[in-house]
């Protein structure tokens, strides 16, 4: 996002006691630290290697949705000349989560292929380091006939499109410039009930754990707690739990206003990254 965005230096003095992420870390002049990451492993049923922040759970409903079995998605992912497509069909499982299915992949030009979830995609665009549930297969396969979208959480409805990836040969791909780019797209209609229709954010005032610059619909920046906010950058030793309560919400609906927020396993959330605060946005 397009934002000015500042460096904002805490000192803290003769606080005993700071919360972060549910936990007490003792000593008034000891510094905020440094939030970091570590890989986390896909679900999926033939997994891609993801370059993501682990995504902690804390906080996060696990409740299902809708009735195992219900189909609340479905579409057909088919290239711009229509010569490569796949028809995608997203169901309810029974583990509180979702599961794709996938039937009728034809192409006119075998090649290794892969499935990707996204929250948004373009004709060409390249890889997204955030895409949930990518599935490789070769030139001379089948797509599997099914894979879980574990990692999209409870409430995937924020993965707005499915698209079909070409993937590396084993060999030379210099006369294949259209590897790793997106071939096909289709779009998900989802049909999944909203869990928080009322939510209602407010702009509290910043503080040691949630010290970031929050920013209304025109980006500009917010001063005290006048004003509506629909983001916020992250700053240096911010934590959910505390950007959760600067904003007056819980850790479950921030992080379902934010099924990608990146975190680390005690809920620091990454440095300079953007909080979505805007429902309608997710």
């Amino acid at each position: 996002m397009g934002r000015t965005t500042a460096t904002v230096s805490i000192a803290l003095v003769g606080v005993s006691t700071l919360l972060l992420a549910g936990c007490s870390l003792s000593g008034g002049d000891d510094p905020l630290p440094k939030p970091t990451g570590h890989a986390a492993p896909s679900t999926t049923a033939t997994p891609a290697p993801v370059d993501r922040t682990s995504d902690s759970a804390e906080g996060v409903s696990s409740q299902q949705a809708v009735p195992a079995g219900t189909v609340v998605a479905e579409t057909d992912a088919v290239s711009r000349s229509g010569d490569t497509a796949i028809h995608v069909r997203v169901v309810a499982d029974d583990h509180g989560t979702f599961d794709a299915q996938l039937s009728g992949y034809r192409t006119t030009n075998p090649q290794p292929m892969s499935v990707q979830f996204r929250r948004a995609a373009q004709y060409g665009d390249g890889g997204d380091a955030r895409a949930v549930a990518t599935t490789r297969w070769t030139a001379g396969e089948q797509p599997p006939t099914t894979i879980s979208l574990a990692d999209g959480g409870p409430y995937p409805d924020w993965l707005h499109t499915v698209v079909l990836v070409p993937d590396q040969w084993d060999g030379d791909d210099s006369e294949r410039p259209w590897v790793h780019k997106v071939l096909a797209i289709g779009e998900l209609d989802w049909s999944i009930p909203n869990p928080e229709p009322d939510l209602h954010v407010t702009l509290g005032k910043a503080r040691p754990g949630a010290y970031g610059y929050a920013f209304d619909a025109d980006d500009e920046t917010l001063r005290g707690t006048d004003g509506v906010p629909v983001s916020y950058r992250v700053n240096e030793g911010d934590d959910q739990t505390t950007i959760a309560e600067r904003f007056g919400i819980t850790v479950a609906q921030l992080r379902w206003l934010n099924p990608s927020m990146q975190t680390n396993g005690q809920g620091w959330v990454l440095a300079g990254s953007w909080i979505n605060l805007d429902p309608a946005s997710r």
